[in-house]
């Protein structure tokens, strides 16, 4: 897209890079692959090359770059209103993640099961939720239900991802609601197909997002509350967090 619309030239990649050309493609996997060239900015990934390339164009391209906290997200987009549902990624703790699933509080307390059992997050269920425990059980030893699971385990789970994200680090720190939003693209209409002229309601979305963290224990600001971590036993992250509410 930055090539199409003219920020990146044939000279920036050494040859034409038009929509369709699968040898153009090949040929620009391969730099990346290898870091050559404009690959080597690639290959940082979209939102990191989006940065860059900005920097160097003196364009504002992260609007161009379909991301969620800085991941990609997957094949799946939220205008249709048949696919991804508004928040699913905004509010997800891995950002452009399709597996995470949110839309809810208690679903996602399923996801976090998913990912902590190393189970696919698809298909694992088929059984049926009760079965699914049941290996659980039988594999850890641990008489856990899942309404315990859900509850007290993966509540603590998700609070502590959110934490170590509010939290941040020297590379990268996000800031909710800013980074609990999806990219800029999900709120253009679709220009074709027969969804043509459907998006992504940034109103009802940003309801959604008040109900969810409502519902998961954070504060209308996405921070997770005093009381929550208290009473899930996490009075070391709920410190760790003083600053974060403070600023």
């Amino acid at each position: 897209e930055l090539y199409q619309r003219g920020i990146l030239k044939k000279e920036d990649l050494g040859f034409e890079l038009k929509w369709g050309d699968a040898k153009a493609f090949e040929r620009l996997a391969w730099m990346i692959v290898n870091r050559e060239g404009i690959g080597d900015i690639l290959a940082e990934g979209t939102y990191r090359a989006a940065l860059r390339i900005g920097e160097m164009r003196g364009v504002d391209c992260l609007k161009y770059a379909v991301h969620v906290k800085g991941v990609e997200v997957g094949a799946h987009g939220t205008r249709s209103g048949l696919d991804m549902n508004p928040i699913a990624y905004a509010c997800s703790p891995q950002g452009g993640d399709h597996t995470s699933g949110v839309h809810d509080a208690y679903e996602d307390m399923n996801m976090v099961f998913a990912d902590s059992a190393v189970i696919c997050s698809m298909n694992a269920w088929r059984p049926g939720y009760d079965r699914v425990f049941q290996f659980y059980r039988a594999v850890t030893g641990l008489e856990t239900t899942r309404d315990e699971w859900c509850k007290i385990l993966a509540h603590r789970i998700i609070h502590i991802q959110r934490a170590a994200e509010l939290i941040g680090g020297p590379d990268v720190s996000w800031s909710p609601p800013r980074d609990d939003d999806n990219p800029p693209r999900f709120y253009e209409p679709l220009p074709s197909g027969p969804y043509a002229g459907k998006t992504t309601d940034r109103k009802a979305f940003e309801e959604m997002r008040q109900n969810f963290y409502k519902a998961i224990g954070w504060d209308e600001r996405g921070i997770p509350r005093s009381d929550v971590l208290r009473k899930l036993g996490l009075e070391d992250v709920d410190r760790a967090l003083e600053k974060v509410r403070s600023g």
